[in-house]
């Protein structure tokens, strides 16, 4: 029986993410009679990215959305968007975001009546020896702590999926951090992020999985309209 533990959700912007567990025979018949991605052979993937799929699929039935009244399309870019089988209903924008580790997947959904982007990391190892490659030196590099090099990886992923595809991640995204920020507080900042020199804010938190413990970081935006958050987080 699959593990589905919906650990944050959010409503401005409108997020959720979910932490998923389940077994190969469960996502085996799954991937067989799934209709969320009709354009995706999903049943000849890998198992980690069936899994992928099989996560957002639950997160989006969390956010409201049914597979048999929404689905997932992506275009040439593989960005996705969500096309709705009722033609007088409102698309939505749509970004998704997972990390996989064996069995287990963290999945990052968030939509959006506008372009939005979301993305959702672990404080991997490996950050260090590649964070020259989006980050600038005043963003961060090889010295910095992993969770400062988490934190700013989330957003600028959020903004080029947000706003891409044609930015590059040095040049033209930059990522402003809060002189208060403090990455031992599991809570939720809002973060100044410059597209091209046009200033955007983005929300980020961090939580800890409640399947396998590990610290994940977690990023949404652009946020429209950054004064009325209201969250609620279902760990309480």
């Amino acid at each position: 029986m699959p593990i589905i533990n919906p650990f944050y959700k959010s409503t401005a912007p409108n997020a959720l993410a979910v932490a998923v567990q389940t077994d190969s025979v469960d996502l085996k018949h799954w991937a067989e009679n799934q209709i969320r991605f009709p354009n995706r052979d999903v049943v000849c993937m890998p198992a980690h990215r069936q899994l992928e799929h099989f996560s957002v699929d639950h997160a989006l039935q969390r956010l409201g959305l049914d597979a048999a009244d929404a689905h997932v399309i992506h275009d040439d870019n593989l960005k996705p968007h969500i096309e709705r089988l009722d033609s007088t209903a409102i698309h939505q924008a749509v970004s998704i975001a997972h990390q996989t580790d064996g069995d287990v997947c963290h999945a990052l959904v968030a939509l959006g009546s506008s372009p939005i982007g979301c993305d959702i990391e672990c404080e991997r190892i490996s950050l260090p020896r590649i964070a020259h490659r989006v980050m600038s030196a005043e963003e961060g590099d090889e010295h910095s702590s992993l969770a400062q090099l988490c934190a700013i990886w989330t957003v600028k992923e959020s903004m080029f999926k947000a706003l891409g595809p044609q930015l590059d991640f040095r040049r033209d995204l930059r990522v402003i951090l809060p002189p208060d920020w403090n990455p031992a507080i599991e809570t939720t900042w809002t973060i100044d992020g410059l597209v091209r020199g046009h200033r955007h804010q983005w929300k980020i938190w961090n939580k800890r999985s409640p399947i396998t413990n590990a610290r994940l970081w977690m990023c949404c935006g652009p946020m429209i309209n950054p004064l009325n958050l209201c969250d609620s987080d279902s760990s309480k």
